[in-house]
């Protein structure tokens, strides 16, 4: 009896190592795309203000044509919009501009397309 309840009890905790080995990967995809957005709000960041374009300043693309990449999974996109004071978008010029990075992947535990998106607002100076 004893070992039966052992055993039971082995097989309920091996059959978490798959799940908490997919939750880890998410996790560490869900990082590298931070990790991606993030490089590229950097490179805005130091632009001068005039060298920033509206519109879309990056389209969507994959981060690496090489699919033995480890960023080959990854795509990303940079739009870039005039902002007023209370940050609603604007047609015209407000020595404000809001640059937005998103970064895409597939997760693996979910078998869907994630995302994420980092915001950084530049001020004339």
């Amino acid at each position: 009896m004893t070992i039966t309840v052992v055993v039971v009890g082995l097989m309920a905790i091996v059959q978490t190592f798959p799940v908490a080995f997919k939750l880890s990967r998410t996790s560490e995809q869900a990082t590298i795309a931070t990790n991606l957005a993030q490089a590229k709000i950097e490179e805005m960041f130091y632009l001068d203000y005039d060298n920033i374009p509206i519109g879309v300043a990056e389209a969507r693309h994959r981060l690496s044509s090489n699919p033995d990449n480890q960023f080959y999974q990854y795509q990303r996109e940079t739009s870039v919009e005039y902002v007023d004071g209370d940050l609603n978008p604007s047609m015209s010029e407000t020595g404000i501009k809001k640059v937005t990075v998103t970064t895409y992947w597939n997760s693996v535990i979910f078998s869907m397309e994630k995302s994420i998106s980092i915001i950084i607002l530049i001020s004339e100076k």
